[in-house]
């Protein structure tokens, strides 16, 4: 089945601002790969919100999975990567 690379971040705009899961990224055949792949997002994802990036904060909340703190001109996002397996 695989492993999976889950992206939630604050989606829209406005009024219609919410936090939802952004992205899905790859499928990994073993959860290391997949792992490795979360941490290298952690680092590198562009969110949708802030604008510009003028820094950020990575936290490791458990194994394969990360909050990260994006500051931007006026206000801080954060997003989540995590590794996942789907569930039928």
């Amino acid at each position: 089945m695989g492993w999976v690379i889950l992206i939630e971040e604050t989606v829209g705009s406005g009024q219609s601002m919410r936090w939802g899961v952004g992205r899905v990224q790859g499928t990994y055949p073993e959860w290391e790969q997949a792992r490795e792949a979360a941490l290298a997002l952690a680092r590198e994802y562009v969110p949708n919100h802030p604008w510009s990036d003028n820094g950020r904060e990575i936290y490791q909340t458990s194994e394969g999975s990360y909050l990260v703190d994006v500051h931007g001109a006026t206000a801080t996002f954060p997003f989540r990567v995590g590794v996942a397996q789907r569930v039928e």
